[in-house]
């Protein structure tokens, strides 16, 4: 719905594999977005039980998914999406398509070109050589884009999923910028240097995610779900999500960010 928050994980090249802190960034969001490379056709259905799934097929799926489209189109939140596995099949020719997403090279790509945001998110599945593995998340509301890389230390094994300093506050459009932002490159060195920036900003990492948290939160109980169900279902502390409810009911024109406010005075004076 336009004008709604929506966060959605865009993820590339699984290969059969989907790891423990992918499986938690996708927890937190709405829809996902794959550009293909399942390479198992269960990993393309735990994924689309889940949460709406945005998905084409990859030079690696086999016969089980020729019903994926090798080009997509669609809209999330009044932004026009195209999406293929390889760069090379997406159209010479775009029209009105605003975000362009592909997948198979296994490397983090951001760039605007004309206007259009390119986007590989990487391969967030099995290792590939000393390509880093990263996936990215993308906020959309009143056809505003941001886009943050989140970057997995560790190989084969369980790594951690961290969101660099800073990445999405000069992504998001702002008055006098383009309808896309200002979207910038991003290359595989600039984990490492943001990575030791971001002890400096957990708090403001924390409070955003927070923040998209409470959002989920206030569209669920605008759709009619109990507290309850709501609690179970953005996996959160019941207690947190009865007391965003409660605020939500006893100051129904607040918005997600003065939700958090309240919150964070409420928690300043349950210390005094």
């Amino acid at each position: 719905m336009e004008g709604e928050l929506i966060r959605a994980a865009v993820i590339s090249d699984t290969h059969g594999l989907l790891r423990p802190e992918v499986e938690q960034v996708v927890g937190t969001c709405d829809v996902v977005i794959h550009a293909g490379d399942f390479d198992h056709q269960m990993l393309y259905h735990k994924l689309a039980v889940r949460q709406p799934l945005y998905a084409v097929r990859g030079n690696n799926d086999g016969n089980w998914a020729a019903a994926l489209p090798l080009v997509k189109r669609f809209t999330l939140g009044g932004v026009r999406f195209i999406m293929a596995h390889e760069r090379s099949d997406i159209p010479m020719a775009l029209d009105k398509e605003q975000v362009v997403i592909f997948g198979h090279s296994h490397t983090f790509y951001q760039q605007t070109e004309e206007g259009r945001l390119w986007l590989n998110p990487g391969s967030c599945g099995r290792k590939r050589f000393a390509l880093p593995l990263s996936l990215a998340v993308m906020t959309i509301q009143d056809k505003r884009i941001q886009v943050e890389p989140v970057w997995l230390e560790g190989g084969q094994g369980l790594g951690k999923a961290f969101w660099p300093a800073g990445a999405g506050e000069s992504l998001m459009a702002g008055p006098g910028k383009d309808e896309l932002g200002n979207f910038g490159s991003q290359s595989e060195s600039q984990p490492a240097k943001r990575a030791k920036a971001a002890p400096a900003v957990k708090a403001k990492d924390g409070r955003r995610d927070e923040l998209f948290l409470i959002a989920r939160i206030m569209r669920l109980m605008k759709r009619g779900e109990t507290i309850s169900w709501v609690a179970r279902n953005v996996k959160s502390d019941p207690g947190f999500v009865e007391t965003v409810c409660r605020i939500c009911v006893t100051h129904p024109g607040a918005d997600a960010r003065q939700i958090l406010d309240k919150l964070e005075v409420n928690r300043l004076y349950s210390r005094k």
